[in-house]
């Protein structure tokens, strides 16, 4: 743990120290030492990695991220500089800085203090902090946290890990190395980061186990906190493509026999990450149910599913999931045929570009979703901006039908500003993956069966439908002569809770 710059999480992440106590030398002593040791004892932890995902699934596009003792740069650095972030690390080891340009050239990495740096206020949109503060003096910690709150936007996120102890100037052995360190114990710090003006909205206690020799369990403190203010909604890249078109293109129409042949060409990964939001739910109601496939996931776990369809034939395909548990109503999205706050889940998936009108659905899930439950939440699953089957079909058959290009990520804007207007402000976006797969031998083969089942499912009776087939045919033969057997149908899930500070 450091005290002031080193990223990676460890009790002894010394990046701000004092020669004495505290000194800047002092704590880039061990790291100096330890160089790569310490990134491959500490650049693994699973609580770390899930609240740099905490971050990604909320941070808006091409967001302005400090990143507090560094480190290697791995991590943190690296991974938000890959999902294309404007990340800079300040440690005050010049090991430290120098492993982390060569191994993240993609961040920026600069050997300073923290407690010195002169940045303006309201200037990062996220700052994270895993373990950096563990050699100031305390009056130093405090001061660096309340900085730490002024550097942030309004909205602005901020990640912090420490091990929790109730010392300061204290002599320890970590990783051969003897250093000084202070901390307080672990309740003090939400009531530190609550002074400084944030909300704190995660708090996690967990212990890990160093794989190096001689050190024993260490207690590690997470915390996720929020800057109050800013935009409900920030523009995050799993919403794009930008800039957004400023109004909704109209429903897609659906057939079921379109919809059976694309069904049976999936790979979904998309359900599971579903189920997953949906853990601590009991009582959730399915918009849309469509083929049934996440009704009878969700009816496999101990709890009861409602589920909405508008489609006649597909509402009577459900019929039978009544024996598991589960309610099947006729109804649409827009006009759900269900009580105020009766549920404390709600799902949609894949259905809003199939709506009349999208906002109007998302107010009734909200509408139909308990906000006083404290598992409430809403998920709802579109396109991702690269699904390369979206693309296709806005290259190819919009230009020929002279339909409207569909733009996935407007639903999802769209959706998160609704739902924020109803009480459900923490807003995650994250990906999942959706192939279509054509098995069939050969290049050609593969693209007549996909031009046959992408026009059928695109566009069921349309009277140009064999023009579109043909239409198809020469983007189809390209793709499948590069060896692939399959079309990127990725998926963003939407989650959206009620903020519950701690």
């Amino acid at each position: 743990m450091a005290v002031e710059t080193v990223s990676t999480p460890s009790p002894a992440d010394p990046a701000g120290s004092t020669r004495a106590h505290g000194s800047p030398e002092a704590a880039a002593r061990p790291f100096d030492v330890l160089g790569k040791t310490y990134e491959d004892t500490y650049a693994h932890l699973p609580e770390q990695q899930q609240a740099i995902d905490w971050l990604l699934a909320r941070l808006p596009a091409a967001a302005r991220v400090m990143d507090i003792g560094s480190g290697t740069g791995r991590p943190t650095a690296d991974r938000l500089a890959a999902a294309g972030h404007d990340v800079t690390g300040f440690d005050v080891s010049t090991t430290m800085v120098e492993l982390a340009r060569t191994q993240v050239p993609a961040a920026r990495f600069e050997l300073a203090d923290v407690r010195t740096l002169p940045h303006a206020p309201g200037s990062w949109d996220a700052i994270t902090a895993f373990f950096p503060l563990l050699q100031m003096p305390r009056a130093d910690l405090g001061a660096t946290l309340t900085r730490t709150a002024d550097w942030l936007a309004s909205g602005g996120l901020f990640v912090f890990a420490t091990v929790p102890f109730d010392a300061e100037d204290e002599e320890i052995q970590w990783m051969g190395q003897t250093i000084r360190a202070t901390s307080y114990p672990a309740e003090v710090y939400p009531r530190l980061l609550r002074e400084s003006g944030l909300e704190v909205v995660h708090e996690e206690l967990s212990v890990f186990h160093p794989d190096f020799p001689g050190m024993g369990p260490e207690e590690h403190l997470f915390l996720y906190a929020v800057k109050p203010g800013g935009p409900a909604v920030p523009a995050h890249a799993l919403a794009g493509p930008y800039p957004l078109p400023a109004t909704y293109r109209g429903p897609h129409e659906l057939s079921e026999q379109g919809w059976l042949g694309m069904e049976a060409r999936f790979e979904r990964h998309d359900i599971a990450p579903v189920l997953d939001a949906l853990a601590g739910n009991t009582r959730i109601l399915d918009v849309g149910g469509g083929s049934g496939a996440v009704v009878r996931a969700l009816a496999a776990r101990p709890c009861h599913v409602t589920t909405v369809e508008p489609h006649a034939a597909r509402e009577e395909s459900m019929r039978p999931l009544a024996a598991d548990g589960v309610t099947v109503l006729p109804g649409c999205a827009e006009q759900l045929p269900v009580r105020d706050g009766a549920f404390d889940a709600a799902v949609a998936t894949w259905v809003l570009h199939y709506t009349d009108d999208p906002d109007a659905a998302v107010t009734e899930m909200a509408r139909a979703v308990d906000r006083t439950h404290p598992e409430a939440r809403i998920v709802l699953v579109q396109g991702a901006p690269d699904n390369q089957l979206i693309a296709l079909w806005n290259r190819t058959c919009a230009e020929l039908t002279g339909e409207p290009h569909d733009h996935q990520g407007l639903l999802l804007t769209r959706a998160a500003h609704v739902l924020a207007a109803h009480g459900f402000t923490d807003i995650a976006f994250t990906r999942a993956r959706v192939d279509v797969v054509f098995p069939e031998e050969g290049a050609e083969a593969k693209a007549e069966a996909a031009a046959d089942v992408l026009a059928e499912f695109w566009n069921t009776g349309h009277p140009r439908l064999a023009e579109l087939h043909q239409a198809l045919l020469p983007a189809l033969r390209a793709h499948f002569a590069t060896g692939t057997d399959r079309f990127n149908d990725d998926a963003v899930l939407l989650t959206a809770r009620p903020r519950r500070t701690r």
